[in-house]
C-alpha cells in the first residue's frame, strides 16, 4: 500500500500523511465522510487527531475522490481488532517473532514446521510481510508454549527477536527472547473451563 501512496501523493506530503494516518487507523473515506468500520467519525475529531485543519481534510477528501485507485483503497479500509491485550487477560500467551528484511518467506514456513505439534494450542496467527515496516508473525496460544519450541526458534536464520507476552513469570528461554509479564488476568486457563471438561 505504501507504494501506492508514495506514487499518488509524492508532491502532496501533508495529504499523504493524512491518508497514511487514516489507513493505519483503519478509517475509510466513503461519500466524503470518515468511518471506523460502519461508525461515522466527525471530521473535527480527525482534524484534531491528525493535527491538521478542516480545510486540509476537505482538500484531501477531494483529492482521494478524484483518483480512482486511491478512492477504491480508502473506501474499503477497515480495522481489525487487536486481540493481543485481551488475550493476555484471558491467560493466553502471545509470541511475536520479528523477521529480518527479505527473510519472511524462509522464516514463516520454518516456524509453522516447528509448531506442527502445537497447532491445537494456537488461538490466532497474524502476520505482516512488509518492505517498509518490520515483518513479523504473531502467535496467540491458549496456554504456555513449551520451552523446547523457543529453543528451536532461536536456531532459525532470519529471526531477529522473539517477544513473549505472558500472563505468568517465565525465565528467559533463548538468546533472541524478550519477555514481558502481564500481571492482570480475568479468566481461568481455557483447559480448566467447564465447557472443555
Amino acid at each position: 500500500m505504501q507504494l501506492v501512496f508514495d506514487e499518488y501523493f509524492k508532491i502532496y506530503p501533508v495529504k499523504k500523511r493524512i491518508v497514511e494516518g487514516l489507513y493505519a487507523s483503519g478509517i475509510s473515506i466513503v461519500n466524503e465522510k470518515f468511518y471506523l468500520n460502519n461508525i461515522e467519525i466527525p471530521l473535527s475529531s480527525i482534524a484534531t487527531t491528525l493535527k491538521v485543519n478542516r480545510r486540509t481534510l476537505y482538500e484531501t477528501i477531494k483529492f482521494v475522490n478524484k483518483n480512482p485507485v486511491v478512492k477504491e483503497i480508502m473506501e474499503n479500509v477497515s480495522v481489525l481488532p487487536d486481540t493481543k491485550k485481551i488475550s493476555l487477560l484471558m491467560k493466553n500467551e502471545v509470541v511475536t517473532i520479528f523477521i529480518d528484511k527479505g527473510m519472511y518467506f524462509k522464516v514463516v514456513p520454518e516456524i509453522m514446521r516447528i509448531l506442527e505439534k502445537q497447532m491445537s494450542n494456537i488461538k490466532e496467527i497474524y502476520s505482516i510481510n512488509s518492505d517498509y515496516e518490520t515483518s513479523f508473525i504473531r502467535l496467540i496460544f491458549y496456554n504456555e508454549v513449551e520451552e523446547e519450541v523457543f529453543k528451536k526458534f532461536n536456531n532459525v536464520t532470519g529471526i531477529n527477536k522473539i517477544l513473549i507476552d505472558s500472563p505468568r513469570e517465565i525465565d528467559v528461554i533463548c538468546d533472541k527472547c524478550e519477555i514481558k509479564i502481564c500481571p492482570h488476568k480475568i479468566s481461568t486457563s481455557f483447559k480448566e473451563h467447564s465447557i472443555y471438561k
